[in-house]
């Protein structure tokens, strides 16, 4: 076991050793810490953390049950064969994918997008950003804020429009007419009216956004990049949801949710 020797001023002379000098006195003055002092300083999973939990989980329940006891549950009817629900809506966490089967082609909304968002964007950020800084944190990078805020309202402003677009002028209807015109109604319904254009108009904006984060605050890392890519992924995620539960009626319409002709079976 080595043996602690005292720095003096004969071994390391000048301001350097003086340096190591007071630093040497300093340990020596408050000693190594005691099993007791290190202790004192962890803190254990079990049980703080574990406990804090539990109670945690047990006051949400109590919240849950008392909730029941006084707001009913906004249930519908039991189910009949012979009266389809107008409109019949897939559960709350699955209305985003229904709200993008309104606007392109089954396959392209139920199947691609969730599967190259699941299986393969997220999966690559990891190679995409390389970088080890600030590994763990929500927002890492000094511009790493006001890139989310500014790519949210962004996404909130885009994802309205392109739904007030297509509800009220439509797209659908602007290809039947060219196909129509130019005797392409194959090429239309397959690559059109279901692949091509949604793909542009939902792709289309993400360019757009990174030129403006970058005129405005000078993208220069991935991890901005990576940022601003997930918060209008977040964002759209809940907008489409939010349309999808509160704004369709009757045939998938919109419709305000205070509006008188929005039916519910009792």
């Amino acid at each position: 076991m080595a043996s602690e020797r005292p720095l003096t001023g004969n071994s390391a002379p000048g301001p350097a050793g003086e340096r190591r000098q007071a630093i040497a006195a300093a340990v020596r003055r408050e000693g190594p810490a005691s099993l007791k002092e290190q202790a004192e300083r962890l803190v254990y999973t079990w049980p703080h953390l574990v406990i804090i939990e539990f109670i945690a989980a047990m006051l949400m329940l109590l919240s849950l049950i008392v909730m029941s006891w006084v707001v009913n549950a906004p249930l519908e009817g039991h189910a009949d064969a012979d009266k389809t629900p107008n409109p019949s809506k897939a559960p709350w966490y699955f209305l985003n994918l229904q709200e993008l089967l309104l606007h392109m082609h089954p396959a392209l909304a139920g199947v691609i997008v969730p599967g190259a968002v699941v299986f393969m964007l997220l999966p690559a950020i990891p190679y995409l950003d390389r970088d080890q800084r600030d590994v763990g944190k929500w927002f890492g990078t000094p511009n790493a804020v006001r890139i989310a805020i500014f790519t949210a309202i962004f996404t909130s402003i885009v994802i309205p429009i392109e739904i007030f677009f297509d509800e009220f002028v439509g797209v659908k209807p602007l290809l039947a007419s060219l196909a129509s015109m130019t005797g392409l109604e194959f090429l239309n319904d397959i690559l059109f009216n279901g692949i091509i254009l949604p793909m542009i108009l939902m792709l289309g904006p993400i360019p757009v956004l990174l030129g403006l984060l970058r005129l405005r605050y000078k993208l220069d890392n991935v991890r901005d990049v990576m940022i601003a890519l997930f918060t209008g992924f977040v964002v759209a995620y809940f907008l489409l949801t939010i349309v999808g539960t509160f704004f369709r009626g009757q045939g998938m319409h919109l419709y305000w949710p205070t509006d008188p002709r929005m039916e519910r079976i009792e």
